[in-house]
């Protein structure tokens, strides 16, 4: 979601060079999401972060620090709320060091703005924007592109035509953040049953496997050859070029959700315990099912009420009638 904020600085005209180039956006960034920033054209370069998740590791971080000084970067805005994530430009030397105050790192970041109240909870876009002074009508939504050999290259690797149905179940948060998976099986069947020609793919990391394969155990025996599970067996960026031949995406709150209403694909994001208002899959083709219950959002891992009513009540049918032909969704 930082992609906007990313793409206002790179067309920000007070931020051009002397000879009316825009500049140019560096970003630093975890393993787990630096392939996606390949595919913005305001990005000009990725550099894959070495730290350990928690870890302060005050000598690695002035390290890399050390690498980016001298470069001619002129402006750093630190996303995260972490004292670490602002150690790097702080270590770099770079003139001027944009983020929100918390955590005792006021002292190391030159512009430091006050946080947004974790009541409010503004949506994400416009908490990301503040950082650079932009509010939220001047900011677009987050585009990603897919170059056309790259996608076909995924889709043959993989065995699979554009149109299929793309199912993201995982939800690294927690279980109050998942559909049943019962329910995203009664979806896929109906769409294989609509499409006869095309499949249903589910995507996931590594630890979604079981749960894809519970969701594939519930289809009926003679769809099950149309469907398959790819968790963990694709790179991030090879589930990006993927996700943009899909028809449309059914989907839990998660990292895929962004990522297909970047790339415009069809979205259809199911919420439980978080907030569509928060952090909405930012897209005009995207649709959120949420049922807004007394209880919700609760931003827990579990449901403290023991039930997840917020999701097992949640009818696939309101999901089914919204599905488009794939023949329309690509």
């Amino acid at each position: 979601m930082s992609l906007s904020l990313i793409q206002a600085l790179h067309q920000d005209n007070t931020l051009r060079f002397a000879d009316g180039r825009p500049c140019e956006i560096h970003v630093l960034a975890p393993p787990v999401t630096a392939p996606v920033y390949q595919f913005s054209h305001a990005v000009r370069a990725v550099q894959v972060e070495p730290f350990s998740h928690g870890k302060l590791q005050w000598r690695l971080r002035k390290q890399v620090g050390a690498s980016l000084a001298g470069r001619g970067f002129d402006m750093a805005v630190v996303l995260p709320n972490s004292l670490k994530s602002a150690l790097v430009p702080w270590f770099a030397g770079i003139p001027k060091r944009v983020g929100y105050s918390g955590e005792l790192r006021t002292a190391v970041l030159t512009h430091p703005l006050p946080k947004p109240s974790k009541k409010a909870k503004p949506p994400m876009i416009e908490w990301y924007g503040q950082l650079g002074a932009y509010f939220a009508d001047v900011l677009e939504f987050p585009v990603l592109h897919v170059e056309e050999g790259m996608r076909i290259e995924a889709c043959t690797e993989f065995g699979l035509q554009p149109g299929f149905l793309a199912i993201a179940p995982g939800a690294e948060f927690g279980p109050a953040k998942r559909w049943p998976a019962g329910h995203f099986a009664e979806v896929a069947t109906g769409f294989l049953l609509r499409n006869p020609s095309q499949k249903a793919v589910l995507f996931g990391g590594p630890k979604d496997s079981d749960f894809c394969g519970e969701i594939l155990g519930l289809l009926p025996l003679d769809l099950q050859t149309r469907a398959s599970s790819l968790a963990g067996k694709t790179s991030l960026a090879q589930a990006v070029a993927l996700m943009s031949a899909a028809s449309q995406l059914l989907t839990n709150d998660s990292g895929l959700m962004h990522v297909a209403a970047a790339l415009n694909v069809q979205v259809h994001a199911v919420f439980g315990s978080s907030s569509p208002h928060h952090t909405p899959p930012l897209s005009s083709r995207a649709k959120v099912y949420y049922l807004n219950l007394e209880c919700s959002p609760c931003f827990q891992r579990e449901c403290p009420l023991g039930h997840t009513n917020c999701l097992k009540k949640l009818d696939p049918k309101m999901v089914l009638e919204q599905l488009v032909p794939a023949s329309q969704g690509v």
